[in-house]
């Protein structure tokens, strides 16, 4: 983990957003990578945490977030997680109606008036993300905020989240949805409806992160940040010239964490098959599950004329490649090779598969080196099984 890098980043962003819209807030996307480290990296840099499970939320809370500075998303929030949301005052944004009426129900418990806001959907593109929230297009999130507006005094609706999807490549997608959600905000505020956030999620690209159908060198490996901030806050402030801006939210995870943390591998093996050249290194698809669907920029240390090469992880499944017809210089048993742009949901979606999960450390900006989270062993990996010693 470079932490200068995820710092910068962040610091990027909060720039662009404050200097084009003014009422902005960054929130930091816990699933894409909650290393305790990363996580306490933006709450130094008052970043908002974005949880979407209850033990996300504890880490936020373990690492000193409080309350009114945690994001609640998702589709699932249990009864009980949902008490611990409203006693500690985070902002909530609802997925379903099942949701509404439990906050109806511990709101009147608490005898406390409960602020939150709807996630809805609309299909930009061809990103269908209709399994969350309620739907723009068919008048459906029209239909709940008339039906909240007959609830009791304890709900308050005051804010909107709408996230279009994930990596996504192009600004015009947001622009697209922002528009559309303006003129459900204008039917909204008909009703006498103050909405006090506009929570757009994040899906926000990351450099090097190339499909598996195009080539690595032939990917445009740089975004421009400023097109994304434009597409975005061009029509925010036409609709809000003469009117009071409510706070923009954004939650980018790939985009702030991404290209900060790098794999260091090492090659244990040289294999000829049919004809192409085969290294085999220490790190599986256990540890880099997005192989399956990117491509990643990877480097060596060695010097020379470049072959094609094919890198294989160590578990025992043929599916275990991590890249293919690569070109590198000629690699040998001992090499170091690094894979760049592995922030984004590597060590959130990994798992103890055949072996256990590396070391992580941080190189803070001065230079120091820091464990964040040792190697594990075997009684990492058994921990949670009971009764053997009695069998």
């Amino acid at each position: 983990l470079d932490e200068s890098l995820f710092i910068e980043r962040i610091k990027k962003v909060k720039e662009l957003f404050t200097k084009n819209y003014g009422n902005f807030k960054l929130a930091y996307s816990f699933k894409t990578n909650y290393l305790k480290r990363v996580c306490k990296l933006a709450l130094q840099e008052g970043v908002l945490a974005e949880v979407i499970s209850g033990f996300e939320y504890d880490i936020a809370k373990y690492i000193g977030y409080s309350g009114e500075k945690i994001i609640v998303n998702g589709p699932y929030k249990p009864f009980e997680e949902l008490i611990k949301y409203v006693e500690d005052s985070c902002m909530i944004n609802v997925d379903n109606k099942e949701e509404i009426e439990n906050l109806n129900k511990i709101a009147k418990n608490l005898n406390k008036v409960v602020p939150f806001g709807i996630r809805v959907n609309i299909k930009v593109g061809e990103l269908p993300w209709s399994k969350f929230g309620f739907s723009l297009e068919n008048g459906e999130a029209f239909s709940v905020v008339k039906e909240i507006l007959h609830k009791p005094k304890e709900l308050r609706l005051n804010g909107i989240h709408l996230h279009i999807g994930t990596n996504i490549q192009k600004p015009d997608y947001y622009k697209k949805a922002i528009l559309n959600l303006l003129l459900f905000v204008k039917e909204i505020e008909k009703l006498n409806v103050k909405i006090d956030y506009i929570d757009l999620g994040g899906g926000f690209p990351s450099e090097n992160a190339c499909p598996l159908n195009e080539k690595i060198e032939d990917w445009n490996i740089k975004i421009n940040l400023s097109e994304f901030v434009n597409a975005i806050c061009e029509p925010l402030n036409k609709y809000y010239k003469n009117k009071e801006k409510p706070l923009l939210i954004i939650e980018p995870g790939r985009l702030l964490i991404d290209e900060s943390v790098y794999l260091i591998s090492k090659v244990f093996a040289v294999k000829n098959i049919q004809g192409i050249n085969s290294i085999f290194i220490d790190a599986g698809v256990n540890i880099l599950p997005s192989a399956y669907y990117r491509k990643h920029k990877i480097e060596t240390f060695s010097k020379g004329s470049k072959e094609l090469t094919d890198i294989y992880g160590p578990l025992c499944m043929q599916v275990d490649l991590i890249e293919s017809g690569i070109d590198l210089p000629k690699i040998n048993e001992g090499d170091i090779i690094v894979i760049r742009s592995v922030g984004a949901y590597e060590l959130s979606q990994s798992m103890q598969f055949i072996r256990g999960r590396p070391a992580v450390v941080s190189i803070s900006s001065g230079g120091k080196i820091n464990l964040c989270r040792r190697k594990e062993n075997y009684e990492d990996i058994l921990q949670c099984e009971l009764g053997v010693e009695n069998g």
